[in-house]
């Protein structure tokens, strides 16, 4: 390998291992078994050095982001994807080898790795698709440069749109002043509070007349302007031309210049946003055909979103199954310690015991004069006594209830087991669809070509 290796030398070094010829039908055991070694060993080198070049650093990135590490590892994974389909290859062979079944279908996988630096996008393909790919790649970069013609004419609209939304609200806004100054509550209210004035300042005036002479022609002044401004009220009420209608003639003039402005830039800008448009669905066409992993992608995608509730409630179930499990054990085996041959008889002589040695001391003491000792005693035994029919029945009333809790255990686990099957004929299918996709997927994405069962290499 030189130093530095791109991604085109190591499928070269793939291609080079040929192991599609290993498929070839005229080839004896010992050669393919050797085939198959030599294989073996060129794999694990090239895996090696593939892992070492995409952890390496990008050429003279001195501390490279993670979206550039993770564009310079695109084609790595790609060809690590690859080399994992030929090691499933090669054992597949091996295993029908040593099986004895017919040899599988042989394959072929692209010339040419070839991709996007800076989208990460790479695929592995024939020189037909490298030339498509190059077609594409040219397309793209002319709708690129129409983009960014118009990207000033675009930015020029956005802004005049937002300039035209800014406006409009605050037309809205004055608008609803405008329409409210226009009712008749509004000009009733100012004439209200100006004739209740006029009420208080004659009223002070002719009050305080003879008393305080300034005060008094001071509120009777106050009266005259309040009586003054009624019919200016009335008067500018009525008129049109107030501050507010200028101000909102003068902004309806500004929005109407902003959308002739618009205008114009928009019938500019038409013919290159129209061709714009038809070259973004022709390249989003072209890109649809070529690329036939994408198809199975979004189909195995589909079948991921319908399986994945139903694999949920599988693991839920599971999980559920397998804490009654722990539950029922930890029941039975207090069932089985209880129900042990003599399990009951032991409780009753222990209490017969305990009764026994309680009366026996209390003998002891009374014959040694302790008469109160010895009466506790005999409560105690006597105690002891009433309890062997208690214990019977404690002891039935727990064995009834640990069958009980079994029984209910039991019923659920029956229950999960039921809704568990019934999940698993519905998620069965569609997990059998998801492991043939992903498999299709990940040999198309890795540019693997089906050929016939056993075919010479061409």
């Amino acid at each position: 390998m030189i130093q530095g290796p791109k991604p085109q030398d190591f499928l070269d070094d793939l291609k080079a291992i040929g192991i599609p010829r290993l498929f070839q039908r005229h080839l004896t055991t010992r050669d393919r078994a050797a085939g198959i070694r030599r294989a073996r060993q060129e794999l694990g080198r090239i895996r090696a050095e593939l892992t070492l070049q995409r952890q390496s650093p990008p050429a003279g990135a001195q501390a490279a982001t993670e979206a550039e590490l993770k564009r310079h590892a695109a084609p790595y994974n790609l060809l690590l994807l690859l080399h994992e389909q030929l090691v499933d290859e090669v054992n597949d062979l091996e295993r029908s080898l040593s099986g004895g079944k017919p040899l599988p279908y042989s394959f072929d996988f692209g010339h040419f790795i070839f991709g996007d630096e800076v989208s990460g996008q790479w695929y592995v393909g024939s020189q037909e698709q490298y030339e498509d790919w190059l077609r594409i790649q040219q397309f793209k970069a002319r709708l690129d440069a129409l983009r960014q013609k118009g990207q000033p004419a675009r930015e020029h609209i956005h802004d005049i749109r937002l300039n035209l939304e800014a406006l409009a609200a605050t037309h809205e806004k004055r608008q609803q002043q405008i329409d409210k100054r226009q009712e008749n509550a509004f000009v009733y209210r100012r004439i209200a509070l100006l004739v209740i004035l006029l009420a208080i300042s004659f009223t002070a005036g002719s009050y305080y007349f003879d008393v305080y002479r300034s005060l008094s022609l001071i509120a009777l002044g106050l009266g005259a302007a309040c009586a003054a401004l009624i019919p200016i009220v009335i008067l500018n009420w009525k008129d049109p031309r107030t501050r507010s209608a200028r101000k909102q003639r003068q902004l309806e003039r500004e929005m109407q210049a902003l959308q002739q402005e618009g205008m114009q830039y928009r019938q500019k800008y038409q013919p290159l946003e129209l061709q714009i448009k038809a070259l973004e669905v022709h390249y989003s066409r072209m890109m649809e055909t070529w690329e036939t992993a994408r198809r199975v992608k979004k189909r195995l995608d589909s079948f991921l979103e319908e399986g994945n509730p139903l694999r949920e409630r599988v693991t839920v179930i599971r999980e559920e199954l397998e804490e009654l499990r722990q539950r029922r054990e930890a029941v039975q085996t207090k069932l089985d310690a209880r129900q042990k041959r003599a399990a009951l008889p032991r409780r009753m002589l222990l209490h017969l015991l305990l009764a026994l040695a309680s009366a026996a001391l209390g003998i002891y003491l009374a014959t040694m004069g302790e008469s109160d000792y010895a009466t506790i005693l005999y409560g105690i035994g006597a105690f002891c006594v009433m309890l062997l029919p208690l214990a019977y029945f404690d002891w039935k009333r727990r064995n009834a209830n640990l069958e009980a809790a079994l029984r209910q255990i039991e019923t659920r686990m029956l229950q999960l087991q039921t809704e568990g099957k019934q999940v698993m004929k519905r998620y069965h299918p569609i997990e059998l669809q998801i492991k043939t996709l992903l498999a299709q997927y990940k040999r198309t994405r890795a540019g693997i070509i089906p050929l016939g069962a056993g075919m010479p290499e061409d």
